[in-house]
């Protein structure tokens, strides 16, 4: 039995719903990382500035763990808009350079991510890279079209967490891949968008990530490969 504290690392610690796991799993010992030092001063909570989510970053960061270490990565890395982006509401609106930027945000840096940092995953009994997608992602649950280069990148992000739930199940027979969905959350991401969204259906981080946590709690090596939204349903392809 392993009575250590668990080793977390926070991909996207600055942000709304990374900043609501920092404060989740502040009793573990957490590393969290962003372009910017997350603004929580919580004992145990250890802040790794990545000024780029590139290769040469990302190896020199990773070169900081040691390997069989990691209990947990959580990456809540994404982009929607910015203030020059807005979600493309017919095909007519599709540039390349949106799409390009979208796709890289939120299907590259993670992939980029897990290169990494999958050595530094514990072997021993199960550990977990749980990396946030969106139920938009779903092709079969795509009613209303529209937000061409984001429901495309979590697509591909949804292929890639497969991909990577295959070739590092061979590696590592207890870790765990997945995507979640966190639901609407009430975020710098939703905020053009919450007035169309019942009070009702917009969470809080905290809220939404406490949900988050206990799907991920009651994850086996089974569910490697899968995307599960906050209420512990699987969302299909």
């Amino acid at each position: 039995m392993n009575n250590q504290k668990s080793k977390i690392a926070v991909f996207g610690a600055n942000g709304a719903i990374g900043h609501a796991f920092i404060k989740y799993y502040s009793n573990s010992m957490v590393y969290g990382m962003s372009r910017k030092k997350p603004d929580v001063n919580i004992k145990g909570i250890k802040s790794i500035i990545i000024e780029k989510y590139d290769d040469e970053n990302l190896s020199r960061i990773a070169d900081k763990f040691k390997n069989d270490s990691l209990d947990k990565i959580i990456i809540s890395i994404g982009m929607l808009h910015n203030d020059s982006l807005e979600p493309e509401k017919r095909i007519d609106d599709l540039t390349t350079d949106q799409f390009n930027e979208i796709m890289h945000s939120n299907a590259v840096i993670p992939s980029l991510i897990v290169k990494h940092f999958h050595k530094k995953m514990k072997k021993e009994y199960p550990s977990i890279i749980a990396i946030l997608s969106a139920r938009v992602g779903s092709i079969s649950d795509n009613r209303s079209g529209g937000w061409y280069s984001y429901r495309a990148s979590k697509a591909a992000l949804n292929m890639i967490i497969k991909n990577m739930s295959i070739e590092l199940g061979r590696l590592n027979k207890n870790l765990i891949v997945i995507g979640l969905h966190p639901g609407t959350v009430d975020s710098a991401l939703t905020k053009p968008f919450q007035k169309s969204i019942q009070s009702s259906k917009l969470f809080s981080p905290d809220y939404s990530v406490s949900k988050l946590s206990s799907v991920i709690n009651s994850l086996v090596v089974s569910n490697s490969g899968k995307c599960y939204a906050w209420d512990g349903m699987e969302i299909f392809p």
